[in-house]
């Protein structure tokens, strides 16, 4: 029971072991992110409640490989997490990064620090060695805070050298895209959803970036939103949407989370996008320096989908940084993705059925997945804005789907009517949705 005065569902923070690694555990009862400063700095996984979202490669669980095992004649030590790399991507001149095996900011270890433990929030720090080649150190501090699934991740890319520097920071995640019923297969429900800018410069709104220009897994749905299905078939493509969120849904578990990140129209964008996703799967892609094959063998070539995010080029003299904040909120939620507010994913947008006319009844349905235990309300207004009624609909938890089918009673006079999500202490934490009614 929490104590008097303390904030429901209290960040904490410990030192233990995920998989073998050494890790630090931060949470909230609700939400989990296991942070391994040994193996790159990386959060090697995020949890809601016990379910699992992020790729781990379980033969190399608990190891830690020196250089002379993770390079271009050993091969690339894929640990599996999130990851933060320089963009853009190359071989032909050096403002391109050669890509991985890259040991120094990929699988060294990162210096770590703990640098806030409250119940309100608790907070670690990682920080890489300075790289000679890109002249970049990297730091990040992963933060989780009581009472939401709203998980913030700070990215500093700072010019350890002494000359100028130009890069974006990218951020990569890698989704576990393995059957949920047997690892060996793909998982046929897992999607990522990246809504496309009305102003992109690429006519479909997105642009292939390696694999077949007819590969099958991607499709634009009605109000330009970019459908990504993993398929076990190499392919990547890039989008420049200024909407700052993108989705992954996995329709096995009916969990997903958002990402959100700031977009900054006008700026140069490594690969011209702010937002790339990566199948892993077999097949050919060029290089443009070579061709790279991928075998058909689930143990060279694991199940799983990159989510990628991207900053602006940064220009930096010596000692500059840049600073690219993400935050991810993972919740229960089933395929399809329609929005993402503030308080959570919205799957089947808001709506009203059987309206017998004012001062009566409807019924209000909608799909939604929340980021922060409590309760769901409705609201109504009047035609000028003022409150006439409120009703409690149910309480909320991001660890259950949020399905939304209840009768209420409309006040006379109603116009409108929302429905949001209040915490433990009644503050508002955002709306689902907005119905006209008349």
């Amino acid at each position: 029971m929490a104590q008097p005065g303390a904030p429901s569902f209290a960040a904490q923070l410990e030192k233990t072991t995920y998989r073998g690694w050494n890790a630090y555990k931060l949470t909230n009862g609700i939400v989990s992110l296991y942070v391994a400063p040994d193996i790159g700095g990386r959060a090697i996984q995020m949890q809601l409640g016990d379910q699992e979202f992020f790729f781990v490669n379980k033969d190399l669980a608990g190891k830690v490989l020196p250089e002379s095992e993770n390079n271009l004649q050993a091969g690339w030590a894929n640990y599996g997490g999130d990851k933060v790399w320089p963009a853009p991507e190359g071989w032909a001149n050096d403002d391109q990064w050669p890509s991985i095996p890259y040991y120094i900011l990929d699988g060294s270890r990162f210096r770590s620090e703990v640098v806030k433990e409250s119940a309100e929030e608790v907070a670690v720090r990682v920080t890489s060695p300075p790289d000679p080649r890109t002249g970049i150190q990297f730091e990040r501090t992963y933060h989780v805070y009581a009472g939401t699934t709203r998980i913030r991740v700070d990215q500093v890319m700072r010019n350890a050298s002494r000359r100028r520097i130009r890069w974006g920071i990218w951020h990569l995640i890698q989704n576990d895209a393995a059957d949920a019923h047997d690892p060996s297969k793909p998982n046929p429900e897992l999607y990522m959803y990246v809504p496309l800018s009305a102003h992109s410069i690429y006519p479909q709104g997105y642009t292939h970036l390696y694999g077949d220009v007819l590969h099958p897994s991607y499709e634009v749905l009605p109000g330009r939103m970019l459908r990504i299905h993993y398929l076990y078939r190499v392919g990547k493509v890039g989008a420049d949407t200024d909407r700052g969120w993108l989705a992954v849904v996995n329709g096995q578990k009916n969990i997903g989370f958002v990402e959100t990140f700031k977009c900054f129209p006008g700026l140069e964008y490594p690969d011209n996008a702010s937002v790339e996703a990566w199948n892993d799967g077999p097949g050919t892609i060029s290089r443009g320096a070579f061709d790279q094959v991928l075998p058909d063998d689930p143990k060279k070539t694991p199940y799983f989908l990159e989510s990628e995010v991207l900053s602006p080029y940064a220009q930096l003299d010596p000692g500059e940084q840049s600073e690219f904040t993400v935050h991810w909120s993972p919740t229960s939620v089933p395929n399809p993705v329609h929005e993402a507010v503030w308080a959570g994913i919205v799957s089947q947008p808001l709506n009203v059925e059987n309206p017998t006319g004012a001062g009566s009844q409807l019924t209000l349905k909608g799909v939604f997945g929340v980021f922060t235990p409590g309760t769901a309300e409705a609201v109504f207004y009047g035609q000028m804005g003022d409150e006439l009624g409120r009703e409690r609909l149910q309480a909320v938890d991001p660890r259950q789907v949020f399905r939304l089918d209840k009768a209420v009673q409309v006040p006379r006079g109603a116009y409108r009517v929302s429905v949001r999500v209040l915490d433990a202490e009644g503050e508002n934490r955002g709306y689902l949705g907005n119905v006209i009614l008349r």
